[in-house]
């Protein structure tokens, strides 16, 4: 287990959970008070069901879920003080925006009159949203509906805050928009939270810390930079690759790959893998030819060039010529 330096906020022992015949093994991690854990893991991975089971919406087969020096693992739901965004959002269709937004007082018994001058206080913070108050969810854009998820929980009282796919379900541009206002949102928040994602550009974008799940065990678990950046096996370096990852069966031998990278390894068959935009062009690096180009963004194009007979993808300047040589900045090497 990561050791934290801060105050720890949650800690999970050998959690253990299921559904249907899916099981969640074992799972420890600790997380300090006010940071960020993004769950990154592929469809079927469990990070819904260790989300649901932390919420106690899933009961807990074995193990510890201890909070503020509290263990909760027994509590209902509504007694551990989790906030939960849901990946549809979990708003309610006869109700106007308003009264969606301030849905925590008023089921708490406030008054809907006061509920409604705090939810129109609320959306005055949130972009857009004051426009919409009237509108009931079925006439609203997803982005809106978004908002008024993440909204309700700026009022929802909850020490513990968990986020499910909360970006999944909105268009590419919008998504990007999101993203960034999702990450204002958690930081105003101020509270431990921990959200899934499928696409590792939101998980590394808006974490401290990150768990990348598979099969329903926790491969890997650590401060978000030293997990992209020392992945510990190759599957974990294929799920924080946002670009994928170039995979070449190579032969170690005296320290050297393909007599152009030196290596701390036992001789051996590995693979050499490394993500399309860790490199950088150099002459003495390997010789490739483009084969395909696509504009990535206004200063770089996604190459494929043939490699050994292998074709691999490369993130290049513009104006790179189609025949170049390059050198990975980041190689990993995991054994054949």
């Amino acid at each position: 287990m990561v050791e934290v330096t801060n105050d720890v906020s949650l800690k999970v022992e050998n959690l253990s959970s299921h559904v249907g015949e899916f099981r969640l093994k074992n799972i420890s991690f600790e997380l300090p008070g006010g940071e960020v854990l993004s769950i990154l893991g592929p469809s079927g991975s469990g990070k819904t069901v260790l989300l649901r089971t932390l919420a106690g919406l899933n009961k807990t087969e074995s193990g510890a879920i201890i909070f503020e020096d509290e263990r909760i693992e027994k509590y209902s739901p509504r007694d551990r003080k989790v906030g939960f965004v849901f990946q549809n959002y979990a708003i309610f269709p006869h109700l106007d925006t308003k009264l969606n937004l301030g849905f925590p007082l008023y089921i708490g018994g406030e008054k809907k009159k006061e509920v409604y001058k705090i939810a129109i206080k609320a959306a005055e913070e949130l972009d857009g949203l004051p426009n919409y108050l009237e509108l009931k969810p079925d006439e609203l854009p997803e982005g809106m509906k978004q908002l008024i998820a993440f909204g309700r929980e700026k009022l929802h009282d909850c020490r513990l805050l968990l986020l499910d796919e909360p970006l999944s379900q909105l268009d590419r541009k919008l998504h990007v928009e999101m993203r960034a206002l999702l990450k204002r949102f958690i930081k105003e928040l101020d509270k431990t939270t921990i959200a899934v994602f499928s696409d590792p550009e939101d998980a590394l974008s808006v974490s401290d810390y990150l768990a990348i799940l598979d099969d329903g065990e926790l491969l890997q678990f650590g401060e978000t930079f030293d997990v992209y950046q020392n992945p510990s096996n190759l599957k974990v370096m294929e799920l924080t690759s946002r670009l994928g990852l170039n995979t070449i069966d190579v032969e170690v031998k005296d320290g050297n790959v393909l007599n152009k990278l030196k290596v701390n390894k036992e001789d051996g068959n590995y693979k050499l893998c490394f993500r399309p935009e860790e490199i950088v062009i150099k002459d003495e690096g390997f010789e490739v030819q483009t084969i395909e180009s696509h504009i990535y963004d206004s200063s770089h194009n996604l190459v494929e060039c043939d490699f050994h007979g292998k074709l691999i993808r490369l993130l290049v300047h513009k104006n790179a010529p189609e025949k170049f040589n390059f050198i990975p900045t980041n190689p990993k090497y995991y054994l054949s």
